[in-house]
C-alpha cells in the first residue's frame, strides 16, 4: 500500500470516529421518543341511594286483602328485578296494613307506618280514608298514591295525594248516560253517606238532570248500618209512585254504596216492585263476590248495572294477569291493575330522583306517571294529581248461561252467576256501546 493510500485510509477512519462522536448526541435528540401512557382516572358517579326503601300498603277493608296483598307482592318482585337489572344498590320492601273499613283506623295505620320511616303509601282505596289521612300526609310530607279514591272533593292541586283512577266527575257522567241510554227516565237513589258517596251523587245528579232525568227519591244512609228495612221500604214506595207516573220500563234504582248491597238486595226480596225494575250502581260494589255468593239469585233479577273504569288490555297487562290468576284465582280487576301501577310509579320516581326525599319525589312523580305505560294503560295525571281521563266498562250480574249466550267477558268469580261486561262508556264521545239487547231480558229469558 502506498503512503497516499495509507494517509487516505487514516483520514477516513478519523472522519468516521468524529462522525460517530457527533452523530450520537444528534441521534439521541432527533430519534422518535417512546411515550408511555398513564391510565386516565375517570371519576364514576356513585348512586346516592342504597339499602331498603319502604313502601306501605293501607288496604281499605279485609274483604279486599285477598287481592291487594298478592298484587303488592307481585309488584315489589317485578320492581326489584328491574332494580337489579340496573345494578342499583337498593331494594324495595312493602309493609302491609289494613284499615278494616274504618277511616279512623286508616289514619292510625298511616301514623304507625310513618313512625317506622315510611314516606310512600299505596292502597288508600276509599275516599273517606284519603280524606281522614290527607292533613297528616300533607303535614309530614307522606306521598299517598290511591288506586280507588274517586271523590271530586279530593281533587286538590299541590297536595301529597295522587290518584291513578279518574275522579267521579267522569263516573257521574258515565252513570247518567248509561241510565238514559238504557231508557230510564226516573230513579230512586240510595246512597252511602260519606265523602265518596256525596261526591259521586252530586256528579251523577248534575249530569242526569241535564239529560232530562228525574230523581224521585234520594236517601243517604249511615255507612256503619247493618239493617236497611226502613230505607228499602222508602225506596220501594218511591218506585211505585214513579212507575205510576212514568211507566215501569222508565224507572230504576240507583245504588251508590259498597258491599252493603248484599243486605239491601236481600231485604228488597220482600218487595215485588223493587225486584221488577233494574238496579244500577257504580264502582263501589261492582264485581262483588259477596253479592254473588249470598244473593246471586236475587241480583241476577235486578242485574246491578255498574260502571267501572276500564283498562288497556296490552301485553303488559297480560303479563301481570298471568302472575295474578295463579295467586288469586280470577282475572285482576281495575283496582288491582292500578295498585300494581302505583308501586311502579313510586319506585320509578324514587329511582329517577335518586332520593327518598318526599318533596323531591313529589315534583318528579307527575312526569314519571305521564311517561308510564302500565298494566292499566297510560297513567298521565291532571293538575290535581288525578288520572286525566278514561272510559268505563259496564258490568252486570248474569247467569253463566247468559254470558256464554251473548259471548261476553266475565269476571270469573262466580259459578252459577257471575259479573260480565255488557257495554262500554266512551268519555270522549259521551256514548255507550252495548253488547246486549236493550232492555236485557229477565234472567233465563
Amino acid at each position: 500500500m502506498s503512503k497516499l493510500e495509507t494517509k487516505t485510509m487514516a483520514i477516513m477512519g478519523l472522519m468516521l470516529i468524529i462522525g460517530l462522536a457527533i452523530g450520537y448526541p444528534i441521534g439521541r435528540f432527533t430519534a422518535p421518543t417512546q411515550i408511555v401512557e398513564k391510565p386516565v382516572e375517570v371519576e364514576v358517579p356513585v348512586y346516592p341511594l342504597k339499602g331498603e326503601i319502604l313502601i306501605g300498603l293501607i288496604g281499605a277493608s279485609t274483604a279486599g286483602m285477598e287481592w291487594e296483598e298478592p298484587t303488592v307482592q307481585i309488584a315489589i318482585e317485578d320492581v326489584n328485578a328491574y332494580v337489579k337489572s340496573l345494578g342499583l344498590p337498593i331494594e324495595f320492601k312493602a309493609i302491609i296494613e289494613c284499615a278494616e273499613g274504618s277511616a279512623v283506623k286508616a289514619l292510625e295505620k298511616l301514623q304507625s307506618l310513618h313512625s317506622q320511616g315510611v314516606h310512600f303509601i299505596v292502597g288508600m282505596r276509599w275516599s273517606s280514608h284519603c280524606k281522614a289521612c290527607l292533613e297528616y300526609a300533607n303535614e309530614h310530607k307522606i306521598i299517598m298514591v290511591s288506586d280507588g279514591s274517586t271523590s271530586p272533593l279530593l281533587s286538590i292541586s299541590g297536595d301529597y295525594l295522587f290518584r291513578l283512577v279518574c275522579d267521579d266527575t267522569f263516573q257521574g257522567k258515565a252513570i247518567a248516560r248509561m241510565l238514559v241510554d238504557y231508557g230510564i227516565k226516573a230513579v230512586a237513589v240510595l246512597q252511602r253517606a260519606d265523602t265518596w258517596g256525596d261526591g259521586l251523587y252530586e256528579a251523577f245528579k248534575q249530569r242526569f238532570e241535564e239529560l232530562g232525568g228525574v230523581i224521585v227519591e234520594h236517601i243517604r244512609y249511615d255507612p256503619e248500618k247493618t239493617e236497611f228495612s226502613a230505607e228499602v221500604k222508602a225506596i220501594n214506595d218511591a218506585i211505585e209512585q214513579a212507575i205510576a207516573t212514568y211507566g215501569a220500563d222508565k224507572v230504576a234504582v240507583e245504588y251508590i254504596g259498597f258491599d252493603e248491597a248484599v243486605i239491601i238486595q236481600t231485604q228488597a226480596a220482600d218487595y215485588p216492585t223493587l225486584m221488577s225494575v233494574p238496579w244500577f250502581g257504580s264502582d263501589g260494589h261492582v264485581r262483588s263476590q259477596r253479592l254473588l255468593e249470598e244473593a246471586g239469585d236475587l241480583a241476577v233479577k235486578t242485574r246491578h248495572f255498574c260502571t267501572y273504569m276500564g283498562i288497556t288490555v296490552s301485553d303488559v297487562y297480560r303479563e301481570f294477569e298471568a302472575k295474578f290468576i295463579p295467586r288469586v284465582g280470577y282475572v285482576p280487576g281495575t283496582y288491582a291493575c292500578l295498585l300494581y301501577d302505583s308501586i311502579w310509579i313510586i319506585a320509578k320516581s324514587i329511582i329517577e330522583a335518586a332520593t327518598t326525599d318526599p318533596e323531591v319525589v313529589k315534583e318528579v312523580l307527575p312526569e314519571v306517571a305521564k311517561r308510564h305505560f302500565g298494566v292499566s294503560g297510560w297513567c298521565a295525571l291532571n293538575e290535581a294529581g288525578d288520572r286525566a281521563g278514561g272510559n268505563y266498562n259496564i258490568w252486570a250480574v248474569m247467569s253463566v248461561q247468559e254470558i256464554e249466550q251473548y259471548g261476553l267477558e266475565r269476571a270469573g268469580i262466580g259459578e252459577e252467576y257471575d259479573w260480565a261486561i255488557v257495554g262500554v262508556y266512551n268519555y270522549l264521545t259521551d256514548s255507550v256501546e252495548w253488547f246486549i239487547p236493550l232492555p236485557l231480558p229477565p234472567a233465563g229469558g
